[in-house]
């Protein structure tokens, strides 16, 4: 029997967003099943996700639309927490070998910094396919970043920690948002 050319992974996509976008009201506050259900669709780290949001009080006061510039703004926030510790590893570092990797990351950070920023907008004028992009293209910049840390021994151990959890972020912004196209929202 032949199949058409339709990938697997998208299909298991498709069929658990389909659940979500039957029974998750947006416009209802956030709860915690609500949350958790929002945490558990694909790609998204799960525990990291529920952890970070259940401990800031706002998330539960909030609707799908709030909650989403909620992430939206904290990503932002921590990228550029993460953009200042990369300058300041630029400016400290004793190896010289870091000086042009780190000064990539600021460039990275930057850019991730720029779509987060166009994010916010797309995600006022209800463009939530365009949000998912820009996230997206957030945790792309970052995984440069990653890349050109990769294996250096001199890296402080919280910057990979860091990375991760920006990158952690965008995606959470990424997913929230699809979940918003999905719906035709």
């Amino acid at each position: 029997m032949a199949f058409p050319c339709v990938s697997i992974p998208f299909l298991l996509l498709l069929l658990l967003i389909t659940p979500l976008s039957s029974s998750l009201s947006l416009s209802d506050t956030v709860t915690k099943d609500s949350l958790y259900q929002l945490c558990s669709q694909p790609t998204i780290f799960n525990q990291f996700c529920i952890i970070w949001l259940t401990n800031d009080p706002a998330t539960f006061t909030l609707n799908f639309y709030g909650l989403l510039g909620l992430v939206i703004q904290k990503t932002q926030l921590f990228g550029n927490k993460n953009l200042a510790m990369m300058k300041g590893l630029v400016r400290t570092t004793t190896d010289p070998t870091l000086k042009i990797p780190y000064g990539s990351c600021v460039t990275y950070y930057e850019s991730a910094i720029k779509s987060m920023e166009e994010a916010i907008k797309f995600a006022i004028s209800k463009k939530y396919e365009l949000t998912s992009q820009v996230a997206g293209k957030a945790f792309s910049s970052i995984n440069m970043c990653e890349a050109d840390l990769a294996g250096r021994n001199t890296v402080p151990s919280d910057v990979p920690l860091r990375n991760i959890q920006f990158k952690r972020m965008c995606n959470i912004v990424r997913v929230f948002s699809y979940v918003l196209t999905a719906k035709n929202y």
